[in-house]
């Protein structure tokens, strides 16, 4: 996967640079190994090659990474996976433009894919339910609504998280499975069935990563408490506003040092609280894949969401 992509970036062009920076730390290809998954599901005969559904993983994965370098730029984020982020190490405005290009990139390698498989992808688009590629805009908008968050109640604020996850998370996430799942042949109701796998994977993904920012896990790759330092409510502190008395006056009040908010997030229970959230999600999840035979791909997308709860 990172050969291809390399054979596909660089390519002496003006983002060289960035984008030997971004292979350099990789990360995990969750999202492109979704696609490689997915296209494979059925085994079906009128499949996509091999060849193009890697390249159809690299576009994926070729999204989701400009929207990192858009993320780290509105959370002024200085790290990303361990290293320098593109903002930070090649300033705000080139990141910027890095992130249009890869983006435009990632959509020429995709119509391609599709422009040389025009039978398999004939209903691309007709799927109800189905996210497609007009829905990639709900990444900023899952990013701009994540700066606007209801009043300090948890209910409401479980709702706006559910929003913000299924905007940010998993809209990269329903993608790889679409076009992962189209490219494989899948019918248009099992196609829903991923979308609700996507969805609950995304939500079990966007927890964990919340309470390992709490945790201070060493494998985070980034700054630790960085949701706290800006008054993100994300699921643990949550979950702390529904179990402990005054946690609302506490929140609201914005004095309380991030380290000391961190320590009472762990002691109250709330990050215990949220990752039986995630387990439970992990669970749905595992159970929209029993649509599909058993087969080596099937088990993948289910280790993945154990990987997620237990990472």
């Amino acid at each position: 996967m990172n050969d291809r992509l390399h054979e596909i970036l660089i390519t002496s062009n003006n983002f060289d640079a960035i984008y030997r920076h971004i292979l350099a730390a990789p990360g995990k290809r969750v999202r492109a190994g979704i696609v490689l998954a997915c296209t494979q599901l059925l085994s079906a005969d009128n499949a996509v090659p091999l060849h193009d559904a890697i390249d159809l993983a690299c576009a994926i994965e070729m999204l989701h990474e400009s929207s990192l370098m858009h993320d780290d730029i509105c959370d002024g984020s200085l790290l990303r996976r361990g290293s320098s982020s593109v903002p930070a190490e090649f300033g705000v405005r080139t990141a910027a433009r890095a992130g249009f290009h890869l983006a435009g990139s990632a959509l020429l390698v995709m119509a391609r894919v599709l422009a040389d498989n025009p039978a398999v992808f004939a209903q691309l688009g007709q799927a109800p339910g189905v996210t497609y590629l007009n829905q990639l805009s709900d990444l900023s908008f899952g990013q701009l609504v994540e700066t606007l968050p209801p009043a300090v109640d948890h209910t409401a604020l479980r709702r706006h998280y559910e929003l913000v996850a299924g905007a940010k998370t998993g809209t990269m996430f329903r993608l790889a499975c679409t076009y992962g799942g189209t490219a494989g042949a899948v019918d248009h109701d099992r196609l829903r069935d991923m979308m609700r796998y996507a969805d609950e994977l995304a939500l079990a993904f966007q927890i964990m990563d919340d309470v390992r920012d709490i945790e201070g896990a060493p494998t985070l790759g980034k700054e630790a408490c960085g949701d706290i330092d800006r008054r993100v409510p994300t699921w643990p502190v949550i979950e702390w506003l529904s179990i402990r008395p005054g946690s609302r006056e506490i929140w609201l009040s914005g004095l309380t040092a991030s380290t000391n908010l961190q320590a009472e997030l762990v002691r109250s229970g709330a990050t215990r609280a949220a990752r039986a959230v995630a387990v439970a999600a992990t669970d749905a999840a595992r159970q929209t894949l029993e649509v599909f035979p058993p087969s080596s791909s099937r088990q993948y997308l289910c280790e993945l969401l154990t990987q997620t709860v237990s990472r």
